[in-house]
């Protein structure tokens, strides 16, 4: 089974971009009060280093001025000599940073409308998820989409915690009761894949989906026994 390092900040796990972004952030007031970071990277770079993860996502549980945001945004792309293209869906803004025509690097600013569960940790003042809020928005993802990064995340994230941990949290913060047949079935959607990530650590494809056959398989039972 694959290991992962516990938890601790490591500034080498950013690359040499998100460093440039990350600090730019941590030394801006009013973003820093407004926005915590979370995500697959803030998983990865902060917690995990299990993987390669590129985007860096800041969420507010409130509605947020776009102005500091753009000029925020302005301010890294004249610093990093890189153009940026917006996209907006329902209350996230995506600037994606384009050279060469390929996205180097995509940065969100969301509102995401939901109490975190635990108080976040602090680095460089910035506050960054926990890393149980961000499992069991993990969990949550992965009824929502079929990535096969969320998979990978999920499973080593299952090594910290268990599936009802998760499962309890997710019930709590999005007060919603997830459907044990149909979880069991998402996790089942992980025959579908045929790579893996770039990872840090060592985990072969077939080992990702032997874990989740096997934990489809118990919580169908647990249903059964029901």
């Amino acid at each position: 089974m694959g290991k992962v390092s516990n938890s601790k900040v490591s500034e080498s796990s950013f690359t040499p971009i998100q460093k440039i972004i990350f600090d730019e952030f941590s030394e801006n007031n009013h973003l820093r009060k407004q926005f915590y970071f979370t995500g697959g990277t803030a998983l990865s770079a902060i917690y995990l280093h299990h993987r390669e993860s590129e985007d860096l996502d800041f969420f507010s549980e409130n509605d947020f001025s776009n102005s500091i945001v753009e000029a925020f945004i302005n301010r890294i792309s004249e610093r990093i000599k890189i153009p940026f293209r917006l996209t907006q869906i329902e209350k996230t803004r995506m600037f994606e940073f384009i050279k060469d025509r390929r996205v180097i690097i995509k940065v969100d600013f969301g509102c995401y409308p939901y109490k975190r569960l635990k108080r976040g940790i602090k680095v460089k003042g910035v506050t960054v998820d926990n890393l149980y809020d961000i499992a069991v928005n993990k969990l949550h993802t992965v009824t929502a989409r079929n990535h096969v990064k969320d998979f990978v995340d999920l499973y080593f994230l299952l090594q910290k915690f268990t599936f009802w941990d998760l499962w309890y949290g997710v019930e709590k913060k999005f007060r919603m009761e997830l459907d044990l047949v149909w979880m069991a079935s998402d996790f089942l959607k992980v025959k579908n894949f045929d790579y893996l990530p770039k990872m840090l650590v060592s985990l072969k494809l077939e080992e990702l989906k032997d874990f989740y056959k096997e934990l489809a398989k118990k919580i169908t039972m647990t249903v059964v026994e029901r």
